[in-house]
């Protein structure tokens, strides 16, 4: 599947949509975005359900993922939608926050000591393990971390957070400042890390 197709099933995961709102969002034409609804239908992972307009108006239909993983995401929203209603948004960033900590915990006693390539590398691969597709690139003497799929996309569209803690946790694994170039989430074809 495609970059593009995998961040519009993400982001139908977490919500359905019109192809007007996937176009606005992904920064897509909306003839672009047709075209890759009509392929996820082709498949079974999207489905279609025409609704009325209150008044005037023509009949729009809005896009709904129906493959297994949607419900988790639902889930993961509906909580964290509750975790943001009963402590607010620094609430979320704590729990977020505390999960970056166990995280680093797992990953940083291997890391330790090496090389920045092998430690980027052995980050790819776990990152990897976790649905990320990445891979570590070096282009013009410089190295680059690259990830092809975000897992979270569904989430990350409405929590920014998740975004800014990756980045906070890539830096401190790696001891180095690590530079965002792309995101997925704000519709790139991959979330890109220079690692300086």
């Amino acid at each position: 599947m495609s970059p593009t197709r995998e961040r519009i099933l993400e982001r139908l995961r977490a919500a359905p949509a019109t192809s007007k709102e996937l176009a606005q969002e992904m920064g897509l034409s909306r003839v672009a975005v047709h075209r890759h609804l009509s392929e996820l239908m082709a498949r079974g992972f999207v489905r279609a359900e025409v609704k009325r307009c209150p008044g005037k108006g023509r009949p729009y239909r809005v896009y709904r993922a129906q493959d297994p993983e949607a419900p988790y995401a639902r889930l993961c929203l509906d909580v964290l939608d509750h975790l943001e209603a009963l402590f607010g948004p620094e609430g979320v960033a704590q729990v977020l926050k505390r999960r970056n900590e166990e995280l680093k915990r797992a990953l940083a006693p291997g890391l330790s000591g090496l090389p920045l390539r092998e430690k980027a590398e052995r980050l790819a691969r776990r990152l990897k393990e976790e649905g990320y597709e990445a891979e570590v690139v070096e282009e013009g003497g410089e190295l680059f971390l690259v990830q092809h799929r975000c897992p979270k996309l569904a989430l990350a569209g409405r929590y920014g957070v998740f975004c800014e803690l990756e980045l906070s946790l890539y830096r401190e694994l790696l001891g180095l400042e690590v530079e965002r170039q792309s995101r997925i989430a704000q519709g790139d074809e991959a979330c890109r890390y220079r690692l300086m």
